[in-house]
This record gives C-alpha cells, structure tokens and sequence, in this order.
C-alpha cells in the first residue's frame, strides 16, 4: 500500500504542465536533442575541397527557383568518362550557380568564361596529374531549366569541363554556414 502511494506521487507520473520549471527545462533539452541528433545531421554538409570557398554549409529542399549565386547541391553527371575515372557515382558535388537561364554565357578563344560579361574563371587544358581535361563551350543565353555551376577556386571540377546542370538534378540548395 505504502508503495503504490509513492508511485503516484512521483515526480515521473505527472503531467508535463505540472513538473517544476527545473525538470521542464530537462526534458526540453532531452527532447531537442534527441529530434536535432537526428535530423541535423542530414541537414549539414562538410566541403573538404576548396572548389566553392566554404567548409561547412546547411542543407535544404530546393523548392524555388535558382538564382545566379547560389549553393546548389547535385551529383555529377554520370554520363562523362573524366568523372567516372575520378569520382563515385554517390558523390554529390556542391558548386554555385555561375549562370542562371536567360543569362549570357561567353566563352573566349583562350578558354576564359564569362556570364553576362561578368568574369565565371579560365577552363584549364590539365588537370594537377597532366591528363587532358574536357572543355565544355557555349556562346549564348543559358538554355531555360539549365544552369552553368561553378566553383570559386581556379582548379574546381565544374560546368566549364562537364556543361550544364539540369535543374531537376539539384538535391538541395546550400546555404554556407563557415
């Protein structure tokens, strides 16, 4: 009898709304930590390339339209022999949009890009091991649903080797956090 009298006036069978602001405070944080520990991970993304100029970048549904500027996540075409040689079919690459639809892309006689007379980087003719890479040349309005992605370093693998990115190939919209 004793026994059952002290369960009922435990601490751990009241309601939420009636336990002390102290315990509150504890199962919030529980909570939280438990639904952030798993969802967060899956929202965060880790750059150990320098191609884009950041390291740490949050990750959320590409629901609008694409902008010229911003981080897009995407996996690389699957279609380009130089990519199959040096990467995965699970990598994912993460570039900003250089060119969007409508803009005009140029590409000069010495392999320098231009989008809307705004300088996007040179294509190099090696990549760091001496094997040619491929070139991809346009002169023209970005095609509607494309977009041209590029990295902010001057050796970053990006849409001056592999063209353009279909905009239903974008996984996520990145948005740089360090």
């Amino acid at each position: 009898m004793w026994s059952l009298k002290m369960a009922e006036s435990s601490p751990s069978n009241k309601p939420f709304w009636q336990l002390n602001r102290r315990e509150q405070i504890v199962l919030i944080v529980v909570l939280a930590f438990g639904l952030l520990g798993g969802w967060l991970p899956q929202r965060l993304s880790v750059v150990t390339s320098e191609s884009v100029g950041h390291r740490i970048f949050f990750l959320s549904p590409a629901l609008t339209k694409m902008r010229t500027g911003d981080y897009l996540v995407f996996r690389h075409p699957e279609d380009q022999a130089y990519a199959r040689k040096s990467l995965t079919n699970n990598d994912r690459m993460i570039k900003k949009v250089g060119c969007a639809p409508g803009e005009f892309l140029r590409v000069s006689a010495d392999r320098q890009f231009t989008c809307n007379e705004r300088p996007l980087g040179m294509a190099l003719e090696v990549d760091s091991k001496g094997n040619p890479l491929p070139r991809f040349v346009f002169n023209g309005p970005v095609p509607s649903g494309q977009l041209f992605m590029t990295g902010t370093d001057p050796r970053s693998f990006d849409s001056r080797y592999f063209g353009f990115i279909s905009e239903n190939e974008i996984i996520f919209r990145a948005v740089p956090i360090w």
